[in-house]
């Protein structure tokens, strides 16, 4: 029997599959500042403050925070900055969002902080999903050109041609 060759294997081709960076749902937490404003829109200082100093943060250690408003009440941006700096002892990742864009924003922070540079004149494949937001594809890309060799689109076994770094002919 002839031995079955495994070409993907073979090209060199290393696939970034943008899916393993997604968060799940216990990696992260939401804080919305409306049960903590009064009639749920106005920010009262003194009852804000006291409300914030009683919260128990350390039920946040080790997740990633997405601050946010769920209402349309107008809150001073201080309070942002408050919330920030009770939650800093336990967490170094606090972001604020809108509350539909929670999961992306983590998401896409999460792949900013890939360590590109293991990509330095590789082959690479990103590879194609309907459940990773484009946006995450642009920013990936964005990185990734400043590194490859070459960048393709789908799946390793029958990628598309994306770039492909120009050769440079010394004399």
């Amino acid at each position: 029997m002839e031995e079955i060759i495994n070409k993907v294997d073979l090209s060199g081709i290393i696939t970034l599959d943008l899916i393993n960076y997604k968060p799940l749902k216990h990696e992260y937490a939401a804080f919305d500042l409306v049960p903590y404003l009064f009639k749920g829109y106005l920010l009262k200082e003194k009852v804000f403050r006291v409300d914030m100093i009683q919260i128990d943060w350390s039920q946040f250690t080790a997740k990633e925070v997405i601050l946010y408003c769920s209402n349309d009440a107008i809150v001073p941006y201080w309070a942002y900055v408050l919330i920030t700096s009770l939650l800093k002892p336990f967490t170094d990742r606090i972001l604020c969002a809108e509350q539909e864009n929670h999961e992306e924003l983590i998401w896409i922070e999460r792949i900013k902080k890939i360590d590109y540079k293991v990509f330095n004149d590789k082959k690479v494949v990103l590879k194609a999903s309907t459940v990773v937001p484009a946006g995450l594809y642009v920013c990936a890309t964005g990185y990734l050109m400043d590194q490859v060799q070459s960048l393709m689109w789908g799946e390793a076994g029958s990628p598309i041609m994306i770039y492909k770094k120009k050769k440079t002919i010394i004399h």
